[in-house]
């Protein structure tokens, strides 16, 4: 296995959402990863706007890396502005 592929295993999804559920902590968020594996999604409450959202990541293979999809946008993991668009999201 090179190094593309470890880095775009399946099983990276739950230690990748785990990372960003730790981020979006920091916005007041109520974050808990679903599941464990390749199948783990991750679960955000949001007490100010009395919400329930969910957010996951897929592997995108062309440009090496993986995208957090949420419903309605996206945004690629290496992306610096990813994090607080999320929140944003969770929080609409």
């Amino acid at each position: 296995m090179d190094n593309l592929e470890q880095e775009l295993h399946p099983r990276r999804r739950q230690y990748l959402l785990g990372w960003l559920a730790g981020q979006l902590q920091r916005y007041g968020l109520c974050p808990e990863v679903l599941w464990t594996g390749p199948n783990a999604v991750l679960r955000v409450t949001s007490y100010r706007s009395k919400t329930t959202r969910f957010v996951t990541c897929i592997p995108a293979p062309q440009i090496q890396t993986w995208v957090w999809v949420w419903s309605g946008d996206w945004a690629l993991i290496t992306d610096p502005r990813a994090v607080p668009a999320i929140a944003e999201a969770m929080n609409a």
